[in-house]
């Protein structure tokens, strides 16, 4: 109902020549249309601001980064691409130092996505450059994350929870707490996933005091899963405090997922959850359930991360029989197998059914 009033008044508008207000509107309807999950619908109003402003011969470079991002939000990169570099061409002189800014984050944004490590790497440095001349924390935070996440493609991740955490320093700056959160719990997985004890678990403490009193349990939970998994990896056969701490790090991070609201994420992060229950115990009938629960709460995410936990459940088992002498059982592997198949997720079904090949030869 909002959304069609909302229609119904831009056109009023931009009938009666107000075309100031009406550009404004499409804007907000844009932001609108992402926060409802209507990428098509976003992009059809970020090109209707880019027309309009064509039409009545004001600049069209803020238009057409409005375009751009929004095309990088509806996983179009190449195309995200191409509408940063035209909004950089048609930039005015008075605006041109704020366009090149968004033209270099998008640009970076959007060959990151298309796994062009070095380009974005490019973009983006230099996004992160600009802005901090011209004294905008905010995208410098914004350029400072997607450098991150270049580093974790390219297998640096102690580099990317480095950047993370002076992503967070820009966003308070740019006083804005919820991104400056955010962006330290992910500094927190990097540090775990590098290994590093200490410095994960310092700063997952802070971190958690901090999205408790901003009321975001779902960033308590995924720092408590990010230690869960730090307590995993350093399990060994012979060290039974550990096993003990990685059992009592996995029953509170579903402990915390659990109580979410639904939502796509606090389903993911009970997927994780409980799939990671299922590695922290050797009693077979917990085993068996967790895993069930696991694959069921994995099964009804989107495809590629359906794929994604499904896999890291099976690369887990493999690693857990590396690092605990704990072979999986074949029941086990061919119910992810199964699941992989059904989340179009061949290659790893193919390991699977290796596993499986390698049990029944054992």
């Amino acid at each position: 109902m909002r959304l069609a009033q909302l229609r119904g008044r831009i056109a009023t508008f931009a009938r009666g020549g107000n075309y100031d207000l009406a550009h404004r509107l499409l804007g907000d309807l844009v932001r609108a249309d992402l926060a409802l999950g209507l990428p098509a619908d976003a992009l059809q109003r970020a090109r209707q601001v880019a027309q309009l402003a064509e039409e009545t011969g004001d600049s069209v470079a803020g238009p057409l980064i409005s375009l751009a991002a929004t095309l990088l939000a509806a996983e179009s990169p190449d195309a995200a691409l191409q509408g940063a570099m035209a909004a950089l061409d048609r930039a005015r002189p008075d605006e041109r130092a704020r366009i090149e800014v968004m033209a270099s984050l998008i640009g970076g944004a959007a060959q990151r996505r298309l796994g062009n490590s070095s380009d974005a790497r490019y973009l983006l440095e230099r996004a992160r450059s600009l802005s901090s001349k011209q004294n905008d924390p905010m995208l410098a935070g914004l350029a400072l994350a997607e450098l991150a996440w270049v580093d974790h493609a390219e297998g640096n991740v102690l580099q990317a929870a480095t950047c993370f955490e002076f992503a967070a320093a820009f966003f308070r700056r740019a006083d804005n707490p919820h991104a400056a959160a955010e962006s330290d719990a992910l500094s927190v997985a990097s540090f775990a996933t590098a290994g590093e004890v200490e410095a994960a678990t310092l700063r997952a403490a802070r971190a958690a005091d901090v999205a408790r009193a901003l009321k975001r349990p779902e960033l308590v939970a995924f720092l408590d899963g990010a230690l869960a998994d730090l307590a995993l990896a350093r399990r060994s056969a012979d060290d039974e405090d550990g096993r003990r701490a990685a059992s009592e790090a996995c029953a509170l991070a579903a402990e915390t997922a659990e109580v979410l609201p639904p939502t796509p994420l606090s389903r993911d992060l009970r997927a994780q959850a409980r799939l990671r229950q299922m590695r922290a115990t050797t009693d077979v009938l917990d085993r068996e359930r967790h895993l069930e629960a696991g694959i069921d709460l994995a099964s009804g995410l989107e495809r590629p991360r359906s794929g994604a936990r499904l896999g890291a459940a099976l690369l887990g088992l493999l690693d857990d029989a590396v690092a605990l002498a704990l072979a999986p059982s074949s029941a086990e592997v061919s119910a992810l197998r199964h699941a992989l198949l059904r989340s179009g997720e061949d290659d790893l079904a193919e390991m699977a059914a290796g596993v499986l090949a390698e049990l029944g030869a054992g």
